[in-house]
């Protein structure tokens, strides 16, 4: 399991309080259970899929002429190869939700490499955080703008 995964395990439908005849006999086994965190094959599976398709059709994360019917199409087509090596079945919704996570760190330290760079006599290699291979990959699908701002 994930030491990262803060999910708990899923009970047994056999438990007391689990039976049909009476549901508020113990509340404690309806709550939501919490999915466990991406792990790093499929947060890989999720990248390099993000990446091969945003290489192609550069409007995947925006409101463009690309049809929300085909963005949504083409997260399923990911999910679906997500699926092929998750334990636990993943929706469209949640692997945006992880693509957003996964672009946060790297996102944040470009921002902070670019200012340090910014600062008088800082902006040596020695002041700038590194990039994982992860993030390397995940920083080459965000575009500059979104790091930088836009000038005006």
């Amino acid at each position: 399991m994930d030491p990262r995964c803060h999910c708990r395990p899923q009970e047994d439908d056999s438990r007391p309080g689990t039976s049909q005849e009476d549901p508020h006999k113990n509340q404690d086994t309806f709550k939501k259970k919490r999915k466990c965190c991406f792990s790093a094959e499929e947060q890989e599976i999720l990248v390099k899929e993000v990446k091969e398709v945003t290489e192609h059709q550069h409007q995947l994360f925006v409101i463009s002429k690309l049809p929300i019917s085909r963005r949504e199409a083409i997260w399923q087509q990911i999910v679906d190869k997500i699926k092929s090596v998750a334990e636990v079945r993943r929706t469209v919704i949640e692997c945006k939700k992880s693509w957003h996570d996964c672009k946060r760190r790297p996102k944040e330290k470009m921002a902070r490499n670019r200012k340090a760079a910014l600062q008088t006599g800082s902006g040596s290699p020695a002041h700038q955080e590194a990039l994982d291979h992860m993030e390397e990959m995940v920083a080459t699908v965000i575009p500059e703008e979104i790091v930088t701002g836009t000038q005006g």
